[in-house]
């Protein structure tokens, strides 16, 4: 059994909330630590979310042990409920659009996946799923408001999520030929910690470039950089030196030596004795 869990919140309170729901134990069944307090931007944005450590007292983990079979009777109903909760709001929300939709509904252990079937319902989706994102984000609200542990809940439509998910790892694979050949950083379009996982793990496993996220939610953006330090601005530096103003400096003609200064001196003074040799008085 998990005996202790860190997460994150907007404030210390909904981290807390958050770990004892997965955890399934109260607060006074856990002691929390306070590992980040929440940072807020100038204008009032959440920049570092609060984080939490949250461990099990020895005595609420005996007493969970004890009453397991009781309590995964209770998650059934809950989960049921919490699924019937999701839905209900989904429809409501769909009936005032004027929405001709049905709800597919696919349980598994600890999550559902919601599929809206109908017809027209690019608006629901908006432009890279956004519109999407926000609805399942508030489906996920409603749904774990009902007592139980926190149950992760998948809005799909026209099935967005699978073509989404292939079309970022393609984008990702063709980014990361360009970068290898260029040598060149590129900034991806911002995307939900979600699409950032998929791009990430692509480029995990291909040599010669690495990633890493960089921005605030919600314009947080994957960096795709090479890690191939022979190529892009270096090359190009070295390339220039054979070209345009520097061959100039390559066909410069030698420093004369000493000994042909002098020679030079030598012949000059006598050109001007035989010059001057010749004039008569």
């Amino acid at each position: 059994m998990m005996k202790e869990l860190i997460t994150s919140g907007k404030t210390v309170e909904e981290a807390m909330q958050k770990a004892c729901e997965q955890l399934g134990v109260t607060e006074e069944q856990c002691n929390v630590e306070v590992l980040q307090q929440p940072k807020k931007s100038l204008f009032g944005i959440i920049k570092t979310e609060a984080q939490v450590k949250v461990t099990v007292k020895e005595s609420a983990a005996k007493q969970k042990v004890e009453k397991s079979g009781t309590e995964k009777s209770v998650q059934g109903d809950n989960r049921e409920a919490k699924v019937e909760a999701a839905v209900h709001y989904l429809t409501d929300v769909l009936g005032k659009m004027d929405l001709n939709v049905t709800i597919d509904v696919e349980m598994k252990e600890d999550s559902a996946i919601l599929t809206l079937v109908g017809e027209n319902l690019g608006i629901l989706i908006g432009r890279h799923g956004e519109t999407l994102d926000a609805l399942q984000y508030l489906t996920s609200l409603v749904c774990n408001r009902v007592e139980g542990s926190y149950f992760r809940i998948t809005l799909d439509c026209g099935n967005y999520r699978e073509k989404r998910e292939e079309a970022l790892k393609e984008l990702a694979k063709k980014i990361s030929v360009k970068v290898k050949r260029t040598g060149r950083s590129q900034t991806l379009e911002p995307m939900n910690p979600y699409e950032r996982r998929i791009i990430h793990a692509v480029l995990t496993d291909i040599d010669g470039v690495t990633s890493k996220s960089k921005g605030e939610e919600p314009y947080r953006r994957v960096v795709v950089i090479s890690t191939n330090r022979n190529r892009g601005g270096n090359n190009s530096y070295h390339g220039n030196r054979n070209r345009g103003g520097n061959n100039n400096y390559q066909r410069r003609k030698p420093e004369k030596t000493m000994e042909e200064i002098l020679k030079a001196e030598r012949s000059e003074a006598e050109k001007k004795a035989k010059l001057y040799s010749k004039i008569e008085l």
